[in-house]
């Protein structure tokens, strides 16, 4: 953990019920407003990266070698990443890595103005955004606890999936205005200003805050959320100690080895092939998708409170299973982007359960590492997922990815069913 002096224990408050309460605490406000804003440039540079690639006349070789670079990256670093925050602190990491990712943008934007960039430095600043992306996630996901009250860290998840789910969607129109209006340097300028806004966030947080827990003093409702290994040293030991949490990395293995291929593989050769739908169908398809994750991650706090999370994860992911193997078979544009928001609200509430769930599960010293083998896990299974789908699709209909993954959330939700910690989580 980090060698900062400790802040005293947030008291958790009258209106800690309420989902808006965390923002009534300035340094997480500040912190979900400096990421939003982060994530918000990073929708606007995914849509300028191909134009920019593919504009120097790198062709599809060269934006593979790219995201393949960055992909590549992320996983390696995501690891070392949660074990520097859970050594110096979380804050100081997502510091560092939005620093270096300001300065890799920043040079990328003043070469694109200037001429061509070449392709080397296309493919390194893919790198090291992939590598800041992989240190930065663990950490960001282990600060939160440390912001805010144990009582409150639902609501506190649920705002802040909420707002980067908003700059999700508004992000790829502004980058698509600017690119089709100017060029794609400045929106590769704006992702650059945006890590320079998010750093200057990290430095207005107050750096005195620690877990409470860190110190051997129980959160406020510590005898409602006990933690798993408590005495365990190292991952491996906290990892062989918890029922609960291999039940978590068994359910994300499973499941981003299935959607990730279903939805940007699958989903788009379905679409292509019926005349009711088509490119256009499957951009209102994926718009669904993204509206349905932010009301359901954006209430899920509200939904859930009082309520034991571990059925609802379970009803969760077999509801979801359902309407993912159906939708091929539903008919019309309409009832199809019915069916994907149902899907992204589910979504919505799954991600901040379990988010709420992992944060509560390892002892404070293994926080970002507990966080980093989830991260790890899912940048491991992309690529996994679209070799798949890929696969599925050469020797049968898009219909048997769905089908597939369907089978694949039957599966996760049995094997929670069947698993006693997470029935009574």
């Amino acid at each position: 953990m980090s060698a900062e002096p400790a802040a005293a224990t947030p008291v958790t408050s009258p209106a800690a019920g309420s989902p808006l309460a965390p923002l009534r605490r300035r340094d997480f406000r500040i912190l979900v407003t400096g990421q939003s804003l982060s994530t918000l440039g990073d929708m606007v540079y995914l849509v300028a990266l191909p134009f920019l690639v593919l504009g120097s006349g790198y062709a599809t070789g060269g934006l593979s070698l790219t995201l393949t670079g960055f992909g590549l990256a992320r996983i390696v670093t995501a690891l070392p990443g949660g074990a520097l925050a859970d050594r110096f602190g979380a804050r100081p990491v997502m510091l560092g890595a939005d620093v270096v990712r300001c300065a890799a943008l920043t040079a990328l934007t003043v070469t694109a103005a200037r001429g061509t960039p070449a392709l080397g430095q296309l493919v390194t600043t893919g790198v090291i955004l992939g590598a800041c992306e992989g240190a930065h996630l663990p950490a960001y996901r282990s600060i939160t606890p440390a912001l805010v009250p144990d009582a409150e860290l639902p609501a506190a998840n649920s705002l802040s999936i909420a707002a980067n789910l908003f700059a999700n969607v508004i992000g790829p129109p502004i980058g698509g205005a600017l690119v089709a209006l100017l060029e794609p340097w400045p929106a590769v300028g704006v992702d650059a200003a945006s890590f320079a806004v998010s750093a200057l966030a990290l430095v207005a947080i107050d750096h005195r805050h620690r877990l409470a827990s860190s110190k051997n003093e129980p959160s406020p409702s510590a005898d409602a959320h006990p933690q798993e290994g408590a005495g365990t040293r190292t991952l491996p030991a906290f990892v062989r100690s918890s029922p609960l949490y291999r039940t978590v990395l068994l359910m994300t293995a499973v499941l981003g080895a299935s959607v990730g291929g279903t939805l940007e593989v699958a989903l788009p050769v379905l679409t292509r092939g019926r005349q009711d739908l088509g490119p256009a169908g499957y951009g209102w398809l994926m718009a669904a998708l993204g509206v349905g994750m932010l009301g359901g991650g954006g209430s899920a706090g509200a939904l859930t409170h009082g309520r034991r999370p571990g059925p609802i994860v379970v009803a969760s992911l077999a509801v979801n299973g359902a309407l993912l193997a159906a939708l091929p078979h539903v008919g019309g544009l309409i009832p199809m982007a019915g069916t994907m928001a149902a899907i992204g609200a589910l979504d919505g509430v799954l991600a901040v359960l379990v988010m709420t769930a992992t944060q509560r599960m390892p002892p404070p010293h293994l926080l970002a590492r507990a966080q980093a083998l989830i991260s790890l896990v899912t940048f491991a299974m992309f690529p996994l997922s679209v070799s798949l789908a890929g696969l599925v699709l050469h020797h049968w209909s898009p219909a048997a990815m769905f089908h597939l993954t369907g089978l694949g959330f039957a599966a996760v939700a049995a094997t929670g069913l069947a698993s006693r910690s997470l029935r009574r989580l």
